[in-house]
């Protein structure tokens, strides 16, 4: 058993990371082996996010202290969590893939994601959502296309226009018109 100094030290710790968090993803931790956690850990590593096996007493003071208290009541059991500074969505992502290859393994609990408190059946929809890139690449798209759109129009006016000016020149110079 721990002391109480590094008891609070683990609650001040989870509580900067859960603060600082725009996606907090709870899931059971249970019949995971060694080698597919490292596995995991090395996904969620390479997108900027942490993978935290927590004490679940710990980790309720700690989300209860920094206004994510609608979470505590999923500390229960083995629990490991998923915390995102950036991407809220990208651990959603990182499970869906997880699960397909390992069934019946890292069952979501929960997850807090932009103030939100999402179901274990609703972070999977999470899942489907985009990417801020892919996002923000398809609303400049859209933004895009009505310009796009003028200046092909207003350019086919103007080609009509000189065509039309150039046949009238050479009707009145004589000349054949080009074709």
């Amino acid at each position: 058993m721990s002391t109480k100094t590094e008891r609070t030290l683990a609650i001040e710790k989870l509580e900067k990371e859960f603060s600082g968090a725009a996606g907090i993803y709870l899931a059971d931790n249970n019949k995971i082996s060694v080698a597919q956690v490292t596995k995991l850990r090395v996904a969620i590593r390479k997108k900027g996010m942490r993978f935290i096996v927590v004490k679940n007493s710990l980790a309720s003071i700690a989300a209860t202290r920094c206004g994510k208290g609608s979470i505590t009541g999923f500390f229960k059991g083995p629990t490991a969590v998923i915390v995102a500074p950036v991407d809220s969505c990208a651990p959603a992502r990182i499970i869906r893939d997880f699960q397909k290859d390992n069934k019946d393994l890292l069952a979501v609990k929960a997850a807090y994601v932009d103030g939100s408190l999402f179901s274990a059946a609703e972070v999977l929809k999470l899942a489907d959502i985009p990417s801020r890139e892919v996002l923000l690449a398809q609303f400049l798209g859209c933004l895009k296309q009505p310009m796009t759109r003028l200046a092909g129009s207003l350019s086919g006016i103007i080609t009509k226009l000189a065509g039309t000016l150039e046949a009238v020149k050479d009707k009145k110079e004589g000349t054949p018109a080009s074709a």
